[in-house]
């Protein structure tokens, strides 16, 4: 029995000096894992991975210089790809690049950078109380003028938060934004009929929409204007193609539309009867003799 205690207590203590052994193997591993990770990003960081070749394409032959969209972007050959933070150069040169609506930045490995520059589209003139904000179909603001620029849509009522040139435009309530993306995107699209020359959001209730100059729709809230915009459109399709007039939403389902000349008319008849009904007062003048 003692001899079979003795065994069973050797068997033991070797089993022990055996997990020992796999638990020092398995940390030994595991550090030599990690050192070698550690010297794979640190040579990345350092001697693997410099820029040799910076490639600019796109539009940019177009609005600028090669040399000076490598400057705006703030990188040159001999730096490390790893160490570049690529949102960033391409938010700080879409800024400097004021006529570059994307500034899109990729790593090729081993050592070429590739910057892709698309050309900014002026789209909007977004009028607010100090002037006039030139922005691009996707929401740059490239210029703040007085005056707006010929042949764009004109946006009314949006009262901007940001106006500095080279930023994305914002507003300082969220439904202004929300509006003008709907607008936006539907422009965009290319799927108007009818071009939609001015918007009008003074009003959240109460949006006006000037198609091709000639119809004014009146879209009520700033709810499903995608929908209003597609059944305005069908509306305005079954007028003749020199009619003017105005449109109303009425409901979810229906639209009024009144002749522009009718409205006139009725205007004029409406200022007509007002004057015929008022009445001159003759205020007499006092005799001031002096003596």
């Amino acid at each position: 029995m003692r001899d079979i205690e003795k065994t069973d207590m050797a068997h033991g203590a070797n089993s022990r000096r055996i997990r020992r052994r796999k638990r020092g193997r398995s940390v030994y591993v595991l550090l030599v894992i990690l050192l070698a990770v550690a010297l794979i990003i640190t040579l990345s960081m350092t001697l693997f991975f410099n820029i040799k070749e910076i490639r600019v394409t796109g539009d940019s032959a177009v609005i600028y210089d090669a040399e000076e969209i490598v400057k705006a972007v703030g990188v040159k050959r001999g730096d490390n790809m790893m160490r570049l933070h690529l949102e960033e150069l391409e938010q700080k040169a879409g800024e400097i690049l004021i006529d570059a609506e994307t500034v899109d930045i990729k790593r090729q490995f081993p050592n070429t950078l590739v910057i892709d520059v698309q050309k900014s589209i002026p789209a909007f003139n977004v009028s607010y109380e100090y002037g006039t904000l030139v922005v691009s179909k996707h929401g740059k603001i490239l210029q703040n003028n007085m005056d707006p620029m010929e042949g764009l849509v004109s946006i009314h009522g949006y009262e901007p938060e940001e106006t500095t040139v080279g930023k994305r435009l914002s507003a300082i309530e969220e439904r202004y934004d929300k509006i003008f993306s709907s607008f936006q995107n539907l422009i965009e699209s290319h799927t108007l009929e009818t071009p939609i020359v001015s918007i009008n959001m003074s009003d959240f209730n109460d949006i006006i929409v000037n198609f091709d100059n000639r119809i004014e729709f009146a879209m009520g809230n700033w709810s499903e204007i995608d929908y209003k915009i597609s059944f305005a459109e069908q509306v305005i399709a079954l007028q003749p193609a020199n009619k003017e007039g105005y449109l109303t939403m009425i409901g979810s389902n229906q639209c009024s539309f009144r002749n522009k000349s009718d409205v006139q008319n009725a205007e004029k008849k409406i200022v007509s009867q007002e004057m015929t009904e008022t009445q001159a007062i003759e205020i007499p003048q006092e005799n001031n003799n002096l003596t």
